[in-house]
């Protein structure tokens, strides 16, 4: 039962930080903010979602190995006595050194899937129809979704 709710959480938690990727590239890209960056991103992932997964998947991973390093390198040292402020200060710059440039990868491929999923079609269950997806913007600061049929298009 346990194993089964751990699953179910780490599926929801994947989810929801996919989504929240998404929607802090879209906020950006788009220029727009709030509720509307996250309704996109939710639209955008519709059908999507284990890639996004494996895309999110080896940049957490790298984001937890560094997080890793920094406990084992500077915070145990700094408990057992061992503080050499000077290697230990060098240590953390290179630390968050890769750390911001895994940030940094993470987003540059949160943006392709991005554009990737704002320019691909989404298909039914059968694969008869594909749809073109909008993001409406009113002039109130609302938006709404809009689905074409690409079929119907001129």
């Amino acid at each position: 039962m346990s194993a089964a709710g751990a699953v179910l959480y780490s599926v929801i938690l994947a989810n929801a930080l996919i989504i929240c990727n998404l929607a802090l590239v879209s906020s950006g890209m788009e220029k727009s903010g709030g509720y509307s960056a996250i309704l996109r991103a939710c639209v955008l992932i519709k059908g999507r979602a284990s890639t996004a997964l494996a895309l999110a998947v080896p940049w957490n991973l790298a984001l937890a190995a560094i997080e890793a390093l920094f406990h084992y390198r500077v915070v145990r040292a700094y408990h057992s006595g061992d503080f050499n402020s000077f290697s230990i200060a060098l240590e953390v710059v290179l630390i968050a050194y890769l750390y911001s440039n895994v940030v940094v990868l993470d987003t540059v491929v949160s943006s392709m899937l991005f554009k990737s999923c704002k320019t691909g079609c989404l298909m039914d269950e059968e694969g008869r129809d594909c749809y073109r997806i909008e993001i409406v913007a009113e002039k109130d600061g609302n938006a709404y979704v809009k689905l074409t049929n690409i079929e119907q298009l001129p």
